[in-house]
């Protein structure tokens, strides 16, 4: 595996970024991850006392959460207890300091706390704010507490994964939380395109994520076809059985794709039967087509068949179980994960950024941090604070601290 290389030979497109982070889980630490991995300085303020719950989060046995190592790499972590005035006082100095905060409460907490835009304008008016919840701040749900399994639900995502079937099956929950990791992206692409207005006016914002806005609008085309047609039109991408496994292969999408088929499957002939002979005739007969390409792989082994038909041009792939997705060759060769070391776990292998530049760096720059970890580096370096007030602070309970 790569590993993190001490210094970087490139520039990272956010070096010099200060951001505040209030969240946990997946949504917002993955936005956090996501500027952090691009040089940005992220400050993850955890719940007091307990942390980010995603360290409890661990069905492995393994001595830290996985999820909690992914989200939060590379950045600084502090737990202040924020119903002290002590421990608010440092929040609005970081604030005062910060380009960008991060949160992900209910719409209203950070107002309540004052930390909301309004008030961290006072500190600093070119802050900003990326609020990411639910639902968004407005709307007839916007208090309901939401988490990617809601925006999965109401999204219709769902349904198209179960319902709209032929025939229909019983929903279940999918292996990832694709609502969460959706906002995350979506949060990430707001927050830089905030941070360029900010580069060109001075003026920040204060930018609005929902989980439920961020997985509705990235569906691709069962969603509009439906406010466009008025009819529900999900297209289930084709998964064939092997001699050994499942494939996914389609017919088309055009016909020079049957063509390598065709000639895959040693049938070149078939590309010019009538039934197949031209894009038209093919999409016509397309099940009649795709029957003669799930008999041929099943009389084949995944590696076989994805061989034929990748020399041969035809868009396909060997549905992998987890254990040989992180290993593939596609993952070393695309740096997709990275040795981390870890203070808990020594060298691990972590995901790695999924960004590539020519000209700029992206990646995981170090591990996640301990709880508590980084208060009196940020207290003494960010904002200035000489060692009896930190010691103040610890004793007065204001910081907490662990080794987990």
């Amino acid at each position: 595996m790569t590993q993190a290389p001490e210094t970087q030979k490139k520039p990272r497109a956010f070096e010099g970024v200060r951001v505040l982070e209030f969240a946990a889980l997946i949504a917002g630490p993955s936005c956090g991850k996501y500027l952090a991995d691009h040089g940005a300085d992220v400050v993850k303020i955890e719940r007091f006392p307990l942390g980010d719950v995603s360290r409890a989060y661990n069905r492995t046995g393994a001595p830290r959460s996985p999820m909690y190592m992914q989200q939060n790499a590379g950045k600084r972590g502090m737990c202040i207890d924020l119903k002290q005035p002590e421990g608010m006082a440092v929040a609005r100095e970081l604030a005062a300091k910060a380009d960008i905060v991060i949160e992900a409460f209910t719409p209203g907490v950070m107002d309540r706390l004052g930390l909301g835009y309004e008030d961290l304008k006072k500190l600093n008016p070119a802050i900003i704010l990326c609020s990411i919840s639910g639902f968004g701040q407005n709307g007839p749900n916007a208090k309901r507490p939401g988490y990617a399994h809601i925006s999965h639900a109401m999204t219709g995502w769902l349904a198209m994964q179960f319902l709209h079937c032929d025939p229909p099956q019983v929903p279940r929950g999918p292996g990832i939380a694709i609502g969460d990791t959706t906002a995350g992206l979506t949060a990430f692409g707001a927050v830089s395109a905030a941070l360029y207005r900010k580069a060109m006016t001075g003026e920040g914002d204060h930018i609005d994520i929902s989980l439920f806005d961020s997985l509705f609008g990235s569906n691709d085309f069962s969603l509009q076809t439906y406010l466009t047609a008025g009819e529900v039109d999900v297209f289930y991408h084709p998964v064939h059985a092997t001699k050994d496994g499942y494939i996914t292969a389609s017919v088309g999408p055009d016909h020079r794709s049957w063509q390598g088929t065709c000639v895959a499957m040693e049938q070149p002939e078939l590309a010019n039967d009538p039934r197949f002979s031209d894009a038209g005739k093919l999409e016509d007969n397309m099940e009649e087509a795709a029957a003669i390409m799930r008999a041929w792989l099943q009389s084949m082994t995944s590696e076989d068949a994805e061989r034929l038909l990748t020399e041969n041009h035809v868009a396909c792939g060997i549905v992998q179980t987890i254990d040989k997705a992180v290993r593939q060759p596609q993952v070393k060769a695309r740096n997709m994960t990275v040795t981390v070391d870890d203070p808990v776990m020594g060298p691990v292998d972590q995901i790695n950024s999924a960004f590539h530049y020519s000209n700029a760096e992206s990646g995981v720059s170090g591990p996640a941090p301990m709880l508590g970890q980084h208060n009196a580096d940020v207290l003494r370096r960010d904002l200035g604070y000489d060692e009896e007030h930190i010691q103040r602070l610890l004793e007065q309970g204001v910081l907490r601290s662990e080794d987990r």
